[in-house]
């Protein structure tokens, strides 16, 4: 058989009820804090991701940068090869030039020297 329900009964079961109710309300408290610190470093997470951004599009204008100076640089020392080459192109022409009018005058003084 069942035994009757008492005040002390009733009075037991919501004491155990208010004591579970007061468990969960810390609970909730906890969880809320919990809560309120994962925004808090969700929020500095945001901030560091705003910097990095900004630095990152900093660097992506200094490449930009020096990638337009290193194609300028390439294509003056296109220029300065070439001007190079012909240098010594003309070098090895005035060379060629100057053994020949030194081979041409020696023959001149040979020849003049041989006929009188």
């Amino acid at each position: 058989m069942s035994s009757p329900v008492t005040l002390e009964t009733i009075a037991a079961s919501l004491e155990s009820i208010a004591q579970q109710v007061q468990a969960l309300d810390h609970k909730v408290t906890m969880l809320d804090q919990r809560v309120e610190a994962l925004d808090q470093r969700v929020e500095a997470l945001d901030r560091r991701v705003e910097a990095l951004e900004h630095r990152v599009e900093t660097l992506e204008h200094g490449v930009e940068a020096l990638d337009q100076k290193v194609t300028k640089l390439e294509a003056e020392q296109a220029k300065t090869n070439l001007i190079v080459e012909t240098y010594q192109k003309a070098s090895t022409q005035v060379v060629n030039l100057a053994f020949g009018l030194l081979a041409t005058a020696t023959i001149t003084v040979i020849v003049t020297s041989v006929f009188k």
